[in-house]
């Protein structure tokens, strides 16, 4: 081959490399992008099966344990979408002994048998303010849903926020953080449920993590809502975990939205709301 034959076989062997190179970095893009519509369209599928009810009122046995110490009592769990989640404690299926309400704007924690009672701001009570939890993502927490730090109702307009990957058997989207706090939410990839939403601090100075998982979906309205829910704070100076068992699901709203405290009742610190809670 002569000299001008070889830079022509030479020049030409390059424009082929180059048209493959751009060939695989437009299919990778392609791919990338067609990942990442997918992604959306999951997300958006599953923001739209998120519970319809605007209320639910259930039975519920609820069971508490902080460190070595806990009980287990009957009630009724009781919400109003963007108003109240209340959740009433009553011992030997007649007598009220205690009762948790939040609204937007406080928490309250009565003590019935003892007269005490704590009502704060959410910032007042220092595992919510650690967890950067306030009254709607409480509210998404309780009706089964996902969520953003600073986003009252999360909705299809929101779905770029997530990323989706696949993770042990599970779906798992993960929120915009806050740069304090990720949020992580595992949903089941053949029924689309949310099984469990986990909320842990970014900074590697905490240890701080809150774990939801929900089980035993039952019918609601015209959705599904879980009749069990498992909840576990970790990273406090005393570990602390709730169980919710519910039945009896119903979109009842003939009942009372606030709590009165009786002027007899005597106000305590929210630093001892989950002493009081031990003691309800």
């Amino acid at each position: 081959m002569t000299l001008g034959r070889r830079w022509i076989y030479v020049a030409c062997m390059g424009v082929l490399l180059v048209l493959a190179g751009c060939r695989s970095t437009r299919h990778t893009a392609a791919v990338d992008r067609t990942e990442a519509a997918e992604g959306v369209r999951y997300v958006e599928s599953l923001i739209t099966r998120a519970p319809v009810a605007g209320c639910v009122d259930a039975k519920m046995n609820f069971e508490l344990r902080v460190g070595e110490k806990g009980f287990s009592v009957g009630g009724n769990l009781r919400m109003m979408r963007d108003e109240v989640i209340q959740l009433s404690l009553v011992g030997f299926g007649l007598i009220e002994g205690g009762r948790l309400e939040f609204t937007r704007d406080s928490v309250l924690v009565v003590d019935r048998i003892n007269r005490r009672y704590v009502s704060a701001r959410y910032d007042e009570v220092s595992f919510l303010r650690e967890a950067g939890i306030d009254f709607y993502t409480l509210q998404s927490l309780f009706w089964n849903e996902l969520l953003l730090p600073g986003v009252p109702h999360v909705t299809v307009g929101d779905a770029s926020a997530f990323t989706v990957r696949s993770q042990g058997g599970n779906t798992v989207l993960s929120g915009r953080g806050d740069g304090r706090l990720s949020y992580d939410f595992y949903t089941s990839p053949s029924t689309g449920e949310l099984v469990r939403t986990s909320i842990q601090s970014a900074r590697s100075t905490s240890s701080y993590r809150l774990d939801w998982a929900y089980g035993d979906f039952a019918r609601l309205g015209a959705g599904s809502f879980p009749a069990q829910m498992d909840i576990t704070l970790t990273g406090l100076k005393r570990p602390a975990s709730v169980s919710l068992s519910l039945s009896r699901l119903s979109t009842n709203d003939g009942w009372n939205k606030r709590t009165t405290v009786s002027r007899r009742y005597r106000r305590v610190s929210a630093d001892d709301l989950l002493t009081l809670l031990l003691k309800l």
